[in-house]
């Protein structure tokens, strides 16, 4: 399995929070042995050192600033300046893990302030420059990735992506069809659109290699921006369900069904049933569908991490 390349907030590794701190999170701990992370630090590297006076995020006439109560300073020309430079140096990224709350990298956690009040939340600098050089790409901080869908959703997208950079390093026509083969029934969950007119574009035999590459890689981000609904999952399985069918007797139908509407009802889990159509794939020596990554689209370690 290709391994994703994540920017992370420095935090997570070493002690550079504002209080000289660093960040010990589980989930993040655990995903670095199945990733390679580059690791950086905004306010450290526009100058600020270790430990420092708090920033805020202020609302000032409708204009976001970057301000240091304690020293009345003013750093957003510097964390903008910063940010564009930096972002705009960045390739081969599948994804961001930056700290939640921070002024220059929460993703839609930070304290947003008018004066001394609190009027909402927002992203922080660095996060918000990232979505707009990179809005297809999946961006976090550690405080939403507790959240189980949007942590699954997360992994699925990382995996997906770094797998399909792989294919671009070094393609054929017939890795392509291989690859779309594999990801068929991830990408019917997430868009039966998408996997119609990525589809085409793999059969068209009128465009240039390039060109096809290069939409199908366009195409294929923008697939996985919408988290899947049960519906979409159910749909899923039953097409997967139907090339083992004529295989199982009456009971083992009525049974695999039963699952899949307690499922639906949201009274088991999803793995659950991807375990048993694995078993029965094995049984019966379906290699097509022990072939879809849907069943695993990602390292089954991190699935200690799930809890829906």
């Amino acid at each position: 399995m290709s391994k994703p390349k994540i920017i992370l907030s420095k935090c997570f590794s070493q002690p550079v929070r504002y209080n000289g701190g660093i960040v010990n999170d589980d989930f993040v701990n655990a995903l670095k042995e199945h990733i390679h992370y580059l690791d950086l630090c905004p306010e450290v590297e526009i100058g600020l050192g270790v430990p420092r006076k708090r920033l805020i995020v202020v609302d000032e006439n409708s204009q976001k600033k970057l301000f240091q109560p304690e020293t009345g300073r003013d750093f957003t020309a510097i964390i903008e300046e910063y940010s564009k430079k930096t972002v705009s140096s960045l390739c081969d990224i599948d994804g961001f893990i930056l700290k939640a709350k921070s002024p220059s990298c929460g993703v839609l956690s930070t304290k947003l302030y008018r004066g001394e009040a609190v009027i909402g939340k927002t992203s922080g600098f660095f996060a918000e420059t990232v979505r707009a050089y990179f809005p297809y790409l999946p961006i976090e901080d550690e405080g939403r990735l507790r959240d189980s869908s949007i942590r699954t959703h997360f992994l699925i997208r990382i995996f997906a992506f770094a797998e399909l950079r792989e294919l671009l390093s070094n393609a054929s026509p017939k890795k392509l069809i291989d690859f779309h083969s594999k990801y068929k029934y991830l990408i019917m969950t997430y868009s039966q659109k998408s996997l119609k007119e990525l589809g085409q574009l793999v059969a068209d035999g009128k465009m240039s290699f390039d060109e096809k590459l290069s939409e199908y890689r366009e195409k294929f981000y923008i697939a996985f921006l919408r988290k899947p609904s049960t519906k979409r999952h159910v749909n899923t399985l039953l097409h997967m369900i139907g090339h083992i069918s004529k295989k199982l007797n009456k009971k083992e139908k009525a049974h695999l069904l039963s699952l899949i509407e307690k499922f639906s009802n949201g009274k088991i889990q999803l793995k659950v049933i991807i375990e048993l159509i694995k078993s029965l794939a094995y049984r019966f020596e379906e290699e097509y569908i022990l072939f879809q990554k849907y069943l695993e689209p990602y390292p089954e370690l991190l699935n200690l991490f799930e809890n829906n």
